[in-house]
C-alpha cells in the first residue's frame, strides 16, 4: 500500500476561502482512479490557523503517480506557471503546502 498526504495551511483570513474550496472538492478529484483505496480530508482549525490534510491511500505507488500525471492536474500546474508571478504570489503566498509519501512496510 502507498499513502500520500498533502497538507495545506494558512494563518491568513483571506486565504481560508481558497482552502475551504479545495477541501470541499478534494474527494471528487480522486473519484474513479484505478488503484485508489480511500481518500480522507482532515481539518484542524484554531483561532490563528486553518489546516487541511488530504490523505489518499493507493494499492501501489504507480497508481498514485498515474493520478498525479493525469492531464487535468498537469494542465492546472501549467496554467499556474503561466499566470503572472505577482498575481500568483498574491493569491497563494499565505498558503503553506507540504507533501508526504509513505510506503507500507510488511
Amino acid at each position: 500500500m502507498f499513502v500520500a498526504q498533502v497538507t495545506f495551511s494558512t494563518k491568513d483570513l483571506e486565504s481560508r476561502s481558497i482552502l475551504d474550496n479545495k477541501a470541499k472538492h478534494a474527494k471528487k478529484d480522486f473519484e474513479g482512479y484505478e488503484g485508489l483505496i480511500a481518500v480522507e480530508v482532515w481539518k484542524n482549525e484554531t483561532k490563528d490557523k486553518l489546516e487541511y490534510a488530504i490523505v489518499s491511500k493507493w494499492h501501489d505507488k504507480k497508481d498514485f503517480q498515474a493520478w498525479v500525471s493525469r492531464p487535468e492536474h498537469v494542465e492546472e500546474h501549467k496554467n499556474k506557471n503561466q499566470t503572472s508571478k505577482v498575481q500568483e504570489e498574491a493569491k497563494y503566498s499565505a498558503i503553506d503546502k507540504q507533501i508526504k509519501k509513505y510506503e507500507c512496510v510488511e
